[in-house]
């Protein structure tokens, strides 16, 4: 009997951490919950290049957030062109980094409407073209604009700049509500971009001479919530099965 109890009282000291662990993972209603996840991003460097001229060299991940762009290291991040990971910023408003001229971009955009607010994003890349040199997006967050995704930059330079557009876009919710958004990465052609007297980034490299292929698919993004450790489903079993066991023994006795 006195075993019986010390087990019972085990798996009710693991089972009320459990409870509070997924009452953190599910939202208490669909759609009513900020955005979360990963952007996974990959690049398609030869339709890149054939539509701005520019190869894309470097990803920088979240690591990266207070270093001043200009001052990294050569070396530094990734040439690495396919999914790239920028995690969804947990931050609701704007944090300012000063001395680095760095910001990480507040998430503000509730699922339950995603014509509003942003999706703040971390990382940074490097942009190279063989006559015009180097130029660094960073700073990142998603917005629909008029009804089209927007993958915008920030520098207290040039304000918000629209990067990149989204087309063939796919915006569902998975059963707990939470963000699922895929598509095609174009430059576009500035129309439902965000609004900067600069244009966008494709308006700019054409301000240069290099001209920009609009409507040409780039590459892809696709973000979706963090999955949930299989570890923490399996234990959340468990430590239930061996709950309805010990209720089981205590009611043979």
């Amino acid at each position: 009997m006195k075993v019986k109890s010390n087990i019972f009282k085990f798996v009710v000291s693991q089972v009320i951490p459990l409870i509070a662990l997924l009452g953190m993972l599910v939202p208490v209603t669909a759609n009513a919950a900020l955005v979360n996840g990963e952007a996974h991003i990959s690049f398609d460097n030869a339709a890149f290049s054939a539509a701005s001229g520019f190869s894309f060299t470097r990803y920088y991940d979240a690591s990266y957030n207070t270093s001043k762009i200009g001052t990294i290291d050569a070396a530094a991040g990734t040439d690495v062109v396919t999914n790239l990971v920028l995690p969804v910023n947990s931050n609701t408003s704007t944090i300012t980094y000063a001395s680095a001229d760095r910001t990480v971009q507040a998430t503000t955009m509730d699922t339950s409407d995603t014509s509003t607010g942003q999706i703040g994003l971390s990382g940074a890349f490097k942009i190279d073209h063989p006559l015009l040199g180097g130029l660094q997006p960073y700073d990142f967050d998603l917005e629909k604009i008029n009804g089209v995704w927007n993958v915008v930059t920030y520098s207290s330079g040039f304000g918000h700049n629209t990067f990149l557009q989204l087309t063939n876009v796919s915006e569902t919710f998975n059963g707990l509500g939470q963000l699922l958004l895929s598509g095609d990465l174009i430059f576009g052609n500035g129309t439902n971009a965000h609004p900067n007297l600069f244009g966008t980034w494709g308006q700019f490299i054409e301000g240069f001479g290099q001209p920009v292929n609009a409507n040409t698919v780039v590459g892809t993004l696709n973000l979706a919530p963090v999955p949930v450790p299989a570890a923490v489903w399996l234990f959340g079993t468990g430590v239930l099965g061996l709950l309805g066991f010990t209720r089981k023994s205590k009611s043979a006795v």
